[in-house]
């Protein structure tokens, strides 16, 4: 039924008259059941996650999906973008000053940005914890979709692109990741990249790679690591597109151009999309300091192990107290080891590809998922929990190892393990292959074999129930975080090897901003602990008292509080039920004797809590702390002494403008060395040291605040190693020896 539309408007100084006849729009009933279908399957996989990851939906308000841990770290990585972009007076998004206080660490600026833009959006409107299980379930729906949106594509069935989607957004490997870690979690971004992918190699165009390109940017922005495999995946579509043309029979150079510009305009949406996300990384990674980089071990330590493709996830209602024997012989983390296949969709792949055989895209999606199963097993093949050995003493190498050298920056991709994720995927496609051809045969038991085979999955993948931790803080972080002072403080135990600190403690700076000393960092500097490691008093609280003993003789209960003072630390905080009875009484009696105070306590919370008293600047004690070019500590009869290289410095803190004496004790390596002492540019003192010890006496002049003070030995340092008398294995450079610094 058409109509006539009449409008007015003024021309020339009268009003007229315009109709148009107008042709009403027909409906397009196609796009509208299309529409229909999505949000219908939408609708289930939103139902299948509520269910398959119970209580975490329904305990939403107090609870975080996992076991806190890592979670905690995610969370505080939301948290501080939003600092790092609107409070720059705290910290940046590349050097994070709020842990390993007072020097900072340079940190990764989009882990996960996608997760990260979203906290952005969400925060005015919802807590951390609520946004980050908000997230967290959204891989699972659009995960879900996504791969049935790829399989439906491929196969054109319905039933069997939901069924894989099952597959791949359930799958044990998703369950088990999701236990700590978010961004190797946000898997959902794969099966929408894949899709446009094939769909760049079957229907050709613009359109497709670009769109492919987009999504390889949010791949990216989901883990930086699955930006490396996906990139991979890419390039094994690339050579299936150049099978596909030349199966096609197309004319070669003609289908190798259109190819290019393909993929070229892939490459250039994709790169654009990443550079400003990686800048950090690959400046980093392409410096001699590239600490980025994991220690070869670790890539050994977080390699799949090939009976980990059969043995059901530990979490399994009521398999995994049987599985968790098998899982306690590997050597990586419990959350890394999970990468259960299920022997339904094992079984249904193995039918696909012998029904199949001659389909090339079954072949392709068959090699894919071959390709980064075996690669995740890492550089040699690990069986139940020992390296399968070739020969004696010989291990069985595989194809990681070829790749860890030639493609770029795979190198710092530490959990080789979760090259999986892509063979989850191929596995999901291959259970959509079969299921089609099942289901195309059996129309009259469609309903039922549908039913049965979902039922069959889901209970070898079943999880429930999932595990949640408390996102509660406890009321002593609110109450100073409703204070607007900049202060430091100190928890106890803190961390001593700059790689593990209590995940809660990030948690809780959520809430009250302030610096922290120490952290946590997956890579770090070597010297990230030097404050730690170097600093009177905070290094005897730090180490359980392990090294009330150093270089440095000074009266720590004198001087202790004064330390504090100087680096702004306002309050130190025990945690008893981290720390043994031992430890928290060497803790207790030191800061006793030092703050003269009782600490509050927090029998609730399990906090004992010292605040740190203001003292006026002009009455705080002169304190020494080592810097750089110290090698650790070693005890020389009961003497406390450490090497030096070449050179290495000292921070003496004075409230006041002063003339002192630096006193110590010395010794030289092998031969007779000079040592000069500086005050910034300055010569202080020079004298010459021999291979037996050595009292120095140097005078300094210290202005009021902190002092530099550098030992430069002027002949260098040697290795041991390179003296062939010496028969050492030693290869530190040294040079001089030093013990019991003190100031007068």
């Amino acid at each position: 039924m058409s109509k006539n539309i009449t409008k007015l408007r003024k021309q020339g100084g009268y009003t007229i008259e315009i109709k148009k006849f107008i042709e009403p729009r027909k409906l397009n009933y196609k796009n509208l059941n299309r529409l229909h279908d999505y949000g219908s399957v939408l609708a289930l996989y939103v139902f299948l996650t509520v269910i398959f990851t119970y209580p975490v939906a329904f305990r939403i308000k107090t609870d975080i999906p996992g076991m806190a841990g890592d979670s905690f770290q995610w969370m505080r990585i939301l948290w501080y973008t939003k600092i790092a972009i609107f409070e720059t007076n705290l910290t940046t998004l590349t050097h994070d000053n709020l842990l390993f206080y007072p020097n900072g660490i340079e940190s990764m600026p989009f882990p996960s940005a996608f997760n990260q833009i979203m906290y952005l959006l969400l925060s005015p409107f919802l807590e951390l914890h609520v946004i980050y299980t908000i997230l967290w379930l959204l891989t699972f729906i659009i995960g879900a979709f996504g791969c049935y949106l790829l399989v439906k594509y491929l196969t054109g069935n319905k039933y069997a692109a939901f069924i894989a989607g099952i597959v791949f957004a359930f799958s044990p490997y998703h369950f088990s990741r999701g236990l700590y870690f978010f961004g190797a979690t946000t898997i959902q971004w794969i099966p929408f990249c894949a899709l446009y992918l094939i769909k760049t190699v079957k229907e050709g165009g613009m359109k497709n790679p670009v769109i492919a390109g987009v999504f390889f940017i949010l791949v990216a922005m989901s883990d930086l690591q699955y930006m490396v495999f996906m990139g991979i995946f890419a390039g094994l579509v690339l050579l299936y597109d150049f099978y596909w043309n030349l199966d096609l029979n197309k004319e070669f150079f003609r289908s190798t151009g259109e190819i290019t510009k393909k993929y070229a305009a892939f490459g250039i949406v994709s790169f654009s999309g990443i550079l400003p996300l990686t800048f950090n990384e690959i400046r980093i990674s392409l410096s001699s300091q590239n600490f980025l980089k994991p220690h070869y071990s670790e890539i050994l330590k977080l390699s799949n192990d090939f009976m980990s493709f059969f043995t059901p996830s530990h979490l399994h209602p009521f398999l995994g107290d049987f599985t968790l024997n098998f899982y306690s012989k590997l050597p990586s983390w419990l959350p890394e080891k999970v990468n259960f296949i299920g022997y339904v969709v094992l079984g249904l792949s193995i039918f696909a590809v012998i029904k199949l055989k001659k389909n090339p895209d079954v072949k392709f999606w068959l090699f894919s998922t071959l390709f980064f199963s075996v690669v995740s097993l890492g550089p040699v093949l690990m069986f139940n929990g020992e390296p399968l050995l070739i020969n004696q003493g010989i291990n069985l190498p595989l194809p990681h190892q070829i790749l860890y050298q030639t493609v770029p920056f795979l190198d710092n991709c530490r959990t080789v393990g979760r090259f999986f994720v892509i063979a989850t995927l191929g596995f999901a496609v291959l259970v959509g292959y079969s299921l089609s051809e099942l289901l195309k045969h059996k129309t009259r038991k469609k309903s039922l074999l549908f039913t049965v085979i979902s039922c069959l999955i889901i209970l070898e993948y079943l999880c429930i129930p999932y595990p949640t931790s408390s996102a509660d803080i406890p009321e002593f972080y609110r109450t100073i975080g409703n204070d607007n002072e900049n202060y430091a403080l100190l928890e106890l135990p803190a961390n001593t090897n700059g790689g593990y600190m209590n995940f809660a403690y990030l948690y809780y700076q959520t809430v009250h901003k302030k610096p922290l000393v120490g952290g946590y960092a997956a890579r770090y500097p070597e010297n990230v602990n030097s404050f730690q490691q170097n600093t009177p008093f905070i290094r005897e609280l730090t180490y359980g008292g392990r090294y009330h003993n150093d270089i440095v003789r000074e009266d720590l209960a004198e001087k202790g509080a004064s330390i504090l003072n100087k680096y702004n630390i306002r309050y130190v905080i025990l945690h008893q039920d981290q720390l043994s009875r031992e430890q928290m009484d060497s803790a207790n009696n030191l800061l006793k004797k030092t703050l003269n105070t009782e600490p509050e306590v927090y029998p609730e919370d399990g906090l004992v809590v010292y605040r740190v008293q203001k003292e006026e600047e002009e009455k705080q004690f002169p304190s020494i702390a080592l810097k750089d070019g110290w090698y650790s500590l070693e005890d020389w009869g009961g003497t406390p002494t450490r090497w030096m290289s070449d050179n290495a410095t000292l921070s003496i803190y004075s409230a006041e403008d002063k003339n002192a004496t630096l006193k110590f004790q010395t010794y030289s390596f092998h031969r007779p060395r000079t040592l000069e002492i500086y005050s910034g540019e300055e010569l202080l003192h020079t004298q010459t040291i021999n291979p037996d010890y050595v009292a120095v006496s140097a005078p300094v002049s210290l202005r009021k605040g902190e002092n530099t003070i550098h030992f430069n030995v002027r002949e260098g340092s040697e290795r041991p190693c390179d003296i062939p008398e010496l028969n050492s294995n030693d290869t530190r450079e040294l040079s001089i020896i030093v013990q019991k610094i003190e100031l007068f």
